[in-house]
């Protein structure tokens, strides 16, 4: 077993500081820990917070709060979650849990493996993180504590509670049995305002330039926009799409659904643990646990957008005339309605004056003007379950050492989501970049009042035509899901000591684990009867609304009719504006003009059920339908087998103390999953065109196994009693995610085309996991029980790994000598990183009195991507950032701590990083995110005499923000978390 020195019992942040630096000293490769000094002391309300603070690790959050970490820059999918030894599990489809669903109130410790050794479970390719809580016999009395607190968002102006509850004792009833028992219950209000331009697409050429913003290769000899008219082609048609293709190159950079967003999310979290040991004899001791966590989330998200998805939004000029073979042209933006910069990257626009019909005059479908403004208005519980079921013994029997484990754990999520969304029709809006953050600015006619509800029910409004613009019903969606995650462990470790001059013990086990991954998203994809054309039932629900002076039926299938009066009158039922601080009232150098509210529609079941049909609205065809079990979105049920052996060297080497572990660990994995097989062909129908049909939907099945053997060596030289030499070498890998194990299958037979293979979007069961060689150094000096400096070296060598969403030709998909083209995840080879952390804590204990409470902690990390073997799917060039690495990362904490105050201040930073290698719906370009820095600072007054301390806590105290982008010129998102504050007693007796 990985091996830690015993707490220091003393009370405080510089007595956690002690036993995290002796916890650094006697493990057996190298770790970093956070120790709390007391019960419900632990230093954050997050459990990600307080490792943002350790070497090497930066933090992912979701509403300013922390949810999973990247250790040395690998993504928090490839790093192990171990709670009391059990894996973490999450029901999102992820190998990554969610660090907010555990209350940190009975947290003992967290230790962050960043080499490896074989006794550690493998799966952490990045690192492991063990979080262990307090045991009973831990305990020196019996105790009972509760700490009180309420918490505030600046943007949600609200206050809202959590509450712990802490009582346990060494001695229940009898000699020997503990208990300890844990309660907390937390209410959080987040919210997150988004300003944002998505969809990043080349529609037109806006500038006139003769500069290509994309060369392609076919046209270099065409300079012009106009040259492009004698491309040509054998038909009109060919001509048609050839001269397109040329003009293309010509197109400028748009987004094309710039939006406003505010998420609003209440998650009442209540978690309980319950903890038994028992010393059956002096050298045997049994335990159990339970833990269970709940989350009730009630989510409501507001999007505001301006639709700019095709050119007709945009104000043209007369297309060019017909070009060779009659090749027509795409028309371009009229000059003098938009700016575009030197890198041909819209600015601002303004959009269409009037509304424009793309059909034909017997079926008109309006574009233009005509609803151009879309509001959505999206309502749903999102419950997330987790339990842990754990029990074991400690087994001490002279020399050798047995512990057992077996475990149970579960997350499930069962989410309904209703939607309402609303679209209108203006002329003329202005959206306007130019401005420091490149963020969207809309101005609007000043009939169009955004924060009014009733403008979505006007029959009034004209174009600069004199037109009337078209009035359009509301859409409404039902989306229910359900999710789970569970595993089942057996786990066995022996330590044998020997007298050996160079092996001081033998340590040996096994472990078994299994674990499946199952989600249901609706349903409806088995195709029941081929020759009709009919699918199973789905649970998914989509209405449309038509609206019409005299509507001859109510209900059409999934179209509903209603008259311009009825449809005032639900808008004006069910309009809404947001609620807390002003929109984008945090958010640091956000353009001026932005609108401080906008109006949505809420989703209030009661007022549509007297227009809809709601009865569907449920989870009854989740799982069943049709007499039939639905096809899961995704099933993988995963079995690992391991065994290792490792001996303990500790010996002298000139005098120095050489400690250290050699291990061998076999593993064994097989999945088994099960997807959706989907056969479509386009054909020739009876009248000679095409049509495109489904011809099955089934359940596919298919299964991969792998073995691996993975060696580790750990070296530990004492070159004097406070400088110790760290080396270490070992092999680990990291399953791939169970999403992109999935056998989903799409295929599409073109039988109007031959020589070309099928194509295929499909799961990939036959990924190789990711596989990895890491090296490390590290020299460490201790000069005294405060203080530590340690320099450390590593280098980690990806020989296998995950690339999402490549498209491939030549795959024989099935294993049966058919070739397709497929999308799919596949693997890439020969990722190389490296880095250099340093970090450094001390108490100035040296200093005059009152000074001598004074002490900080701080660490760098320099990380950097050597070879990636990644491309920019946009450009073709070589993707040089690896996902998920900063380049920098560094964290600083002062604390004071003596007598009655304990204070902190901290701030913890990492610079830019790739956030996602290929946004399909962003051109295929790759995202990045912005460098944040987050200060955060903690007061305490302890009142010992009386039994009690009060705290003020504050986070994101300088209103970090974050930002999505392509590059400078072409921002994503831009979206503000939220300034919260806590305030509390926690009380002892």
């Amino acid at each position: 077993m990985i091996t830690t020195a015993n707490d220091i019992v003393v009370v405080g942040t510089r007595a956690s500081l002690q036993s995290a630096i002796n916890r650094k000293k006697q493990a057996s490769t190298v770790v970093d820990s956070i120790v709390a000094d007391d019960i419900a002391s632990f230093p954050d309300k997050n459990i990600g917070d307080s490792l943002a603070r350790i070497t090497g690790v930066q933090l992912s959050r979701d509403f300013g709060e922390g949810t999973a970490v990247s250790i040395r820059g690998v993504e928090p999918d490839l790093n192990r979650v171990e709670i009391n030894g059990v894996s973490q599990v999450s029901a999102t489809g992820s190998r990554a849990g969610d660090f907010r669903e555990l209350a940190t109130e009975l947290v003992k410790s967290i230790d962050v493996y960043k080499g490896y050794a074989v006794d550690l479970t493998e799966g952490g390719i990045g690192g492991t993180v063990r979080v262990e809580t307090r045991k009973p016999l831990d305990l020196q009395k019996p105790l009972m504590t509760g700490v009180v607190s309420y918490q505030n968002l600046d943007t949600a102006e609200t206050w809202k509670p959590r509450v712990t509850f802490v009582a346990g004792t060494p001695k229940f009833l009898i000699d020997g049995l503990g208990v300890l028992v844990n309660v907390t219950y937390s209410d959080v209000d987040t919210r997150q305002d988004y300003i944002s331009n998505t969809n990043w697409s080349r529609l037109a050429d806006f500038d006139h330039s003769t500069e290509k913003t994309v060369a392609n290769p076919l046209y270099n000899n065409y300079s012009t926009y106009e040259s492009c008219a004698g491309v040509g082609g054998a038909t009109t048609a060919a001509a048609t799409a050839n001269r397109l293709a040329c003009e293309t190159q010509f197109f400028d950079w748009a987004p094309t659904v710039p939006r406003y967003r505010s998420w609003v999310r209440n998650d009442k979290r209540i978690s309980g643990d319950l903890a038994l040991q028992y010393q059956v004899a002096p050298n045997f001791r049994a335990y159990g646990q339970v833990q269970i966590n709940k989350r009730n989330q009630n989510l409501q998200d507001t999007n505001y957008s301006v639709d700019l998805g095709r050119i007709e939004r945009f104000n043209l000029d007369p297309a060019l005339a017909a070009g060779a073979n009659g090749a027509t042209s795409r028309p371009r933006v009229q000059l003098g309605t938009s700016t575009v910069n030197e890198n041909h990257v819209v600015t601002s626009l303004v959009t269409a004056l009037n509304a424009v019909n793309i059909g034909t005059a017997a079926n008109p479908n309006w574009n233009g003007a005509a609803n151009i403004i879309g509001v959505q208005r999206r309502d749903f519980s999102y419950d997330q379950d987790s339990k842990y079921f754990t029990g074991g013994f400690n087994w001490e029997l002279n020399r050798l050492r047995i512990d057992f484990l077996g475990s149970h754990a579960k997350a499930t999520t069962v989410s309904e989501s209703n939607l309402i969304s609303l679209g209108t029709s203006v002329a003329g809006i202005t959206v306007d970049r130019n401005n420091a953050q490149g963020i969207p600015a809309f101005s609007f006619p000043s009939n169009f009042d955004p924060a009014d509800p009733s403008v979505y029910a006007d029959f009034t409004r004209t174009g600069a035509n004199g037109q009337v613009l078209p009035v359009y019903g509301p859409a409404l969606q039902y989306r229910p899901s359900q999710a789970s995650n569970s595993e089942d462990q057996l786990k066995f470790d022996a330590d044998w000591e020997i007298d050996h001059p160079i092996v001081s013990k033998i340590e040996f086990g096994m472990q078994a684990r299994r674990q499946k991954y199952v989600s249901y998203q609706g349903g409806g994809t088995r195709l029941i009867d081929p020759a009709t054309g009919t699918y199973q039932s789905s649970a998914n629900v989509s209405y449309t609304t038509v609206i019409q002076n005299n509507p001859a039926q109510a209900q059409n299938g999934n179209t509903w009719y209603i008259t311009p009066a009825q449809y005032q009158a639900l808008i004006s039922s069910l309009g809404g504006t947001l609620g807390g601080a002003p929109l984008f009232s945090g958010l640091k150098n956000a353009p001026s003009g932005m609108p401080s509210n906008i109006a949505f529609p809420n989703f209030d079941a009661d007022v549509l059920s007297q227009y809809y049909d709601l009865s569907g609205f449920d989870q009854d065809l989740v799982r069943t339908a049709n007499g039939l079990s639905q096809i899961p979105n995704y099933l993988i049920k995963e079995t690992v087998l391991s065994g290792y052996i490792m001996a303990d060297i500790d010996t002298e080497v000139f005098g120095m103390r050489l400690t250290g572990n050699a291990g061998l660990r076999w593993t064994q994995t097989k999945d088994t999953g099960l997807g959706t097989n989907i056969s479509r062909v386009t054909r020739l129908n009876a009248t000679g065109g095409t049509e495109t049909v489904t011809i099955s939907a089934q359940e596919a099945r298919l299964t991969n196994t792998y073995t691996d053997f993975l060696p580790a060596f750990n070296a530990n030289l004492a070159i004097t009693p406070d400088l110790s030499l760290r080396a270490n070498y070992a092999k680990n890998l990291a399953r791939p995610r169970p999403t992109d194990l999935v056998p989903n299958i799409n295929c599409l037979d073109d039988q109007t085309l031959t020589g070309i293979d099928d194509t295929c979007s499909a799961g990939n069961p036959d990924l190789k996991p990711y596989r990895a060689d890491q090296w490390e150094v590290n020299l460490a000096w201790y000069p005294n029980a405060d203080t530590m400096l340690s320099l450390g070296y590593y280098k980690k060598y990806e020989s296998s790994f995950v690339i999402p969403n490549v498209t491939r030709s030549g795959v024989d998909l099935f294993h049966d000598g058919t070739t397709y083209t497929v999308r799919q995840a596949v693997n890439g080879f020969g990722a190389l990183l490296d880095g250099i952390e340093a970090s450094a804590q001390t108490v100035f204990t040296f200093l005059p009195q009152p000074f001598d409470g004074l002490g900080l902690t701080g660490n760098v990390t320099y990380a950097r991507a050597i070879r990636t073997n990644l491309t920019n799917s946009a450009t073709g060039e070589e993707l040089k950032q690896y996902p998920g690495l900063s380049k920098y990362t560094y964290n600083a904490s002062v604390f004071y701590d003596k007598g009655f105050l304990n204070a902190r201040l901290s701030y913890n930073y990492r610079s830019s990083w790739l956030d996602t290698v290929l946004s399909a719906t962003n051109g295929n370009n790759p995202l990045y995110r912005k460098a944040e820095g987050y200060l955060d600072g903690k007061v305490t007054l302890r009142f010992p005499k009386y039994h009690f301390n009060v705290f003020f806590e504050m986070q994101n105290i300088a209103k970090e923000y974050s930002k999505i982008y392509i590059n400078k010129d072409m921002p994503v998102d831009l979206y503000y978390p939220g300034r919260r504050m806590f305030i509390g007693l926690q009380a002892k007796l």
